[in-house]
Formats: C-alpha cells, sequence, structure tokens
C-alpha cells in the first residue's frame, strides 16, 4: 500500500472519531439541557414549591383585624362597591388630571359627591398600619373571591380625579387626604414579596407623587399648606434588608413554579432565550426603581423651591441656595449619583434627573433621551432644542 493511500486511511479514520466525538458532545449537551429543563418537575414538584410559598406567606401572616389586605378585598369584592368602582371608573380613565371645576365634568361631580362613603371607605382602610396579600397566584387573574390589580389602578384613577376636584373648589385638606390614600396604597403593594404587587404600588405611588408635585406648584399654596405635604411624604414605608430578601426568594418560587407548568417546547424556548430577556427584564425593573428613589428624593426638594419663592419672592437662581436647608442624601440623585438639574426660565424653572447615563439631555426622556422631569411633570424638549440651549 503506496504512503498517499495509508495516510488517507489515517485521516478518514481521525475523521471518523472526531464525528463521534461531537455526535457524543451533541448528544450530551441535548440531555444537559434537558436535565435543566426537567430538574424542577424531577427534584422540586409543586407541592414542595407551594409549601414553601405557604411557609413565607405563614411567617409573615398578621390577625385580620390588622391586615388592610383583608378589608380591601371585602371592600372590592362587595357587588355594591364594584358597581361604583365601574361606574366611576368609566369617568376618570387616567391617574393624572390637571385641577377642574364642577362645570367642567357635571355628571362625574355629582357622581363623586354620590359616591362621598365609597370613597371614605378607602380612606379609612389604607390608615392602616400592614398589609398581607395573598403571595400566589398572580392578581391579574380575577375570582369570585378577590379582586385584580386592574381593580387598585381603577381606585387610584378615581381618588386622582376627585383630589383634583378638590384641590379646584378649595377644599385642600379633602384633597390632600385622598393623596395620602393613595400613597398609604401604594407602599401597602410595596410591602408584598410578590413583584405582581410592588410593581403596582410603585405604579400608584408615582401618580400620588405627581399629583403632590402639582400641589406643591400651586400660586396661592400657604406655609401650613406646604408642612401637610411634606407630613404625607413622611409616610413610613416599613420595609427593610430581610423584606428584601424575601421578596427575591418568592419571586424566584413564583417563576420556578410557572416555568415547570410550561410545556417542554415552551421551557426550552424559554430557556434559549432566557439570559438575554431577564437580563432586560432585571434593568428595566432596576430603571423603574431608580426613578421612583429619584422622585422620592425630588419631590422635598421641589417643597424647599417653593418655601424660598414664598419667603424671597422668587425662584432661587441655582440650587445650591436651598442645598444648606436640605439633608445631604437629599440632594444627590440615585440614578447617577451626582446632582439633580435645576435652570431658571424666567419667572420658572425647570427640575429634573440627568438619568443613568448622567448626560444633561435638557430634561427629554423620549427616544434615547434619558433624563427624568421632576417639575413640568410634562417636560419634553427636543434634541434640536437642546442643542441651542447648550
Amino acid at each position: 500500500m503506496s504512503d498517499d493511500k495509508k495516510l488517507k486511511r489515517k485521516i478518514d479514520k481521525a475523521k471518523r472519531r472526531i464525528g463521534r466525538f461531537w455526535s457524543a458532545f451533541v448528544i450530551l449537551a441535548a440531555v444537559a439541557i434537558i436535565c435543566c429543563l426537567t430538574w424542577q418537575s424531577r427534584l422540586w414538584n409543586f407541592q414542595s414549591i407551594d409549601e414553601q410559598l405557604a411557609a413565607i406567606e405563614a411567617a409573615r401572616a398578621i390577625p385580620d383585624a390588622e391586615n388592610a389586605a383583608v378589608y380591601y378585598t371585602r371592600f372590592l369584592t362587595d357587588p355594591n362597591n364594584t358597581s361604583a368602582l365601574d361606574d366611576l371608573s368609566s369617568y376618570t380613565p387616567s391617574a393624572y388630571v390637571e385641577p377642574w371645576d364642577s362645570s367642567e365634568h357635571p355628571e362625574l361631580a355629582a357622581k363623586l359627591k354620590k359616591n362621598r362613603a365609597f370613597i371614605q371607605t378607602l380612606l379609612d382602610i389604607s390608615e392602616m398600619q400592614e398589609a398581607r396579600f395573598p403571595i400566589y397566584p398572580d392578581p391579574s387573574y380575577p375570582s369570585s373571591s378577590s379582586f385584580t390589580m386592574a381593580d387598585v389602578r381603577k381606585v387610584t384613577f378615581i381618588l386622582s380625579w376627585a383630589a383634583a376636584n378638590d384641590l379646584a373648589e378649595g377644599r385642600i385638606d379633602a384633597a390632600y387626604s385622598k393623596y395620602r390614600c393613595q400613597l398609604k396604597l401604594a407602599h401597602h403593594l410595596e410591602q408584598q414579596p410578590a413583584a405582581y404587587y410592588r410593581y403596582v404600588g410603585i405604579a400608584i405611588e408615582a401618580a400620588a407623587s405627581g399629583n403632590i408635585r402639582r400641589a406643591v406648584m400651586r400660586d396661592d399654596i400657604t406655609p401650613e399648606q406646604l408642612r401637610s405635604l411634606e407630613t404625607i411624604l413622611e409616610i413610613p414605608r416599613n420595609q427593610d434588608e430581610k423584606d428584601a430578601e424575601i421578596a427575591d426568594r418568592v419571586d424566584q418560587l413564583i417563576e420556578e413554579k410557572e416555568r415547570s407548568e410550561l410545556s417542554f417546547a415552551a421551557r426550552l424556548k424559554q430557556w434559549l432565550l432566557g439570559y438575554t430577556s431577564q437580563r432586560q427584564r432585571e434593568q428595566r425593573q432596576r430603571l423603574i426603581c431608580l426613578r421612583l428613589d429619584a422622585t422620592r428624593r425630588a419631590t422635598p426638594i421641589l417643597i424647599a423651591l417653593r418655601r424660598h419663592k414664598e419667603q424671597i419672592g422668587a425662584w432661587p437662581e441655582m440650587l445650591e441656595q436651598i442645598e444648606p436647608k436640605l439633608p445631604e442624601q437629599m440632594i444627590i440623585d440615585p440614578q447617577n449619583n451626582g446632582p439633580f438639574v435645576y435652570k431658571r426660565d424666567g419667572d420658572d424653572f425647570v427640575f429634573y434627573s440627568k438619568g443613568p447615563n448622567n448626560i444633561d439631555e435638557g430634561g427629554s426622556h423620549s427616544g434615547t433621551a434619558d433624563d427624568w422631569p421632576i417639575w413640568p411633570l410634562n417636560l419634553r424638549i427636543t434634541k434640536q432644542e437642546n442643542a441651542n440651549d447648550k
């Protein structure tokens, strides 16, 4: 046999060995993927996850008489209240509304007056300190014994519209009581370890904060009213590091439970796309939390700006003029660990966060810009306007 034929046979043999190696590797990889996707059903059955969730719920339990969640549930599943909720929410499609006089929306004004007891009950429940909603299942899915997060959003919208009417017609204390109710409801939801409650709570707190900022910027606000708004903002949130750890564990368990209920094909797809989608979700959640934290710090600064205006007769030329009167941590923007942006604009001003990228984009958060407006609430500056400003 010639040397060329011997060499060819050796090469062919080596190719076959390499082929067998890669075939075995692919099979092993497939087996590993299958094991990863099915480990939960083999090692953790549904009951074990349910038991862990139940144990967390039991450890957090409080007496029904002290549990605001029990009263919210009773209230929002009462047929009379659900009827009123559906009726009022058809007139209040958003949580964001400017002060309005009864002559502008006479039908809604009449319905709000008729349903004062409905609103007062919500105000009373919100004054409770603790809430323990069921951890699972997701309240987005209705049942005869519960309510949905959509119902809670409707409550928020109704409170915003009612408060805006109170504010326009001089019922200042009544308006402030509804802002307080929104903030307390938000805190009740943010106390929960499951994410689907917490993020609705964040949305409600954002609405309450927007309402408070509108109230702060009214020309006829008094020093006593400013102090009342500060008091609302000082409501404790009753959260600590242990709560955050429990929330992380609950979110993990719920994710495992929901993944285990998927078909093999769906789990395979989720596994293949999981890292990217999970990373994007975590980044989005982190951005939402940072924006809320920035708003929490900036709203008292807005009150300090208003107080300066009432005392001096003009808005300060720069933020540094009021900073000595504020806690040092408050003036740091948590989105970028830098200063907030404050710019005088004639007899007014703009006030915003530069966002996570720490680039001053004129207060815009449209497109790729990530600035976060504090005041005006609807601040929108185009790239061209921002370029001209520079």
